[in-house]
């Protein structure tokens, strides 16, 4: 089945004042003056730390723009910049998880106390995990006036907040990211919807941004998928060139409206019919995927490189299916530098793998291990 999509321009750059750089990425929520959207405005793209959070009220049935201001930052530090605001009500208050650039180059997402005129720090989202200096796409939702953070899809990495500190709640390996030679990430906090709540994924294909949907069930786990719904091949030209990026999901009127940035320039939203993706989603439930598992200790640099081969011609037969190798930890880069679909790197120490050889190129295959239908 084919869902029809409508998709609406809401901003363009340069429509407000000081948005020579765009006006894009928005976070969105259903308050009672409309559909508020909080966007990154920027006044040019050197990318500096003037970079301004703008609300952006909409109709909801026409989407057409009432009002809009400018959010005073309050408590941050000096020289760093908020970008892509996903907007939630949690506990009577309006929240964003935001990404915030550090002046020494740290990226990581925190989340802010979104006021009438201010937008200023409320938790710095500190996981109990280590996490690298770069990261973004990290994602709430509220589960029974509980804070949960969507970490990560595969492998399925949840948080629960309780008494101000983060929790680890779930972390199952699913096998999805195999589908994708480049990564896999969350697009928009998730909204309820059926018996549990509605998100949106996203990955990068030749250059250009793919979004689909996904539904998380009250038992935090993957439940329903689609394919591609959003094509960045179809985004208009803007600054990047392929980029249509889902940043917010409003439920309403029995639509599903996607809102997006589009070539870091503009806003955008997609307008699909609740019950019609509902049913799309229906006829797709989730199945993990088991991984081929492979220990991998070559002697020499051209035997790495004969196995990464063997390796990406292996993945390229069949269905996707995720791929876990355990190479010593000097060669990690070197692996990575591959970009084979599905791989990732694992301690496999302790258990039977499919493949445990020095080479690739002249190996057979470890004892067959039986495997869960």
């Amino acid at each position: 089945m084919t869902l029809r999509i409508a998709r609406k321009r809401i901003v363009s750059r340069g429509d407000i004042p000081g948005s020579d750089g765009g006006v894009y990425n928005p976070g969105a929520v259903a308050t009672g003056e409309g559909i508020v959207l909080l966007a990154r405005r920027e006044i040019d793209y050197r990318f500096t730390s003037i970079v301004h959070p703008e609300i952006i009220v909409v109709d909801p049935d026409n989407l057409e723009v009432i009002s809009r201001r400018t959010l005073l930052r309050r408590g941050y530090p000096a020289g760093s910049r908020a970008e892509d605001f996903r907007l939630l009500h949690h506990g009577g208050q309006l929240i964003a998880v935001h990404t915030l650039v550090h002046p020494d180059g740290r990226i990581r997402p925190m989340i802010a106390a979104v006021g009438e005129r201010t937008l200023e720090p409320w938790d710095a989202l500190e996981l109990p995990i280590e996490t690298m200096p770069v990261e973004k796409n990290w994602v709430l939702f509220d589960v029974d006036g509980v804070l949960h953070c969507l970490y990560r899809l595969d492998p399925l990495t949840i948080f629960a907040r309780e008494r101000g500190a983060w929790r680890l709640v779930r972390r199952s390996d699913n096998g999805w990211s195999s589908e994708f030679r480049g990564m896999l990430s969350n697009s928009a906090n998730l909204v309820p919807f059926g018996d549990g709540h509605l998100g949106f994924w996203h990955s990068i294909v030749d250059g250009r941004y793919v979004q689909g949907a996904m539904t998380l069930t009250r038992d935090l786990e993957i439940g329903t998928t689609t394919g591609v719904l959003l094509d960045g091949r179809d985004a208009s030209p803007g600054q990047k060139p392929g980029v249509l990026y889902v940043s917010a999901l409003v439920v309403r009127d029995g639509r599903v409206l996607a809102f997006y940035g589009e070539g870091d320039a503009h806003c955008g939203a997609a307008s699909i019919d609740a019950t019609a993706l509902a049913e799309e989603l229906a006829r797709h439930p989730f199945a993990i995927r088991e991984p081929v598992t492979v220990r991998l200790a070559p002697a020499s640099m051209g035997e790495l490189f004969h196995a990464m081969v063997a390796l990406d011609d292996m993945t390229r037969r069949g269905p996707p299916r995720p791929l876990w190798v355990d190479v010593p930890p000097p060669l990690h880069e070197a692996v990575k530098r591959f970009a084979i679909r599905g791989l990732a790197l694992r301690d496999l120490a302790g258990r039977p793998c499919d493949y445990d050889v020095g080479s690739l190129c002249t190996a057979t295959p470890a004892r067959p291990r039986a495997r869960r239908s």
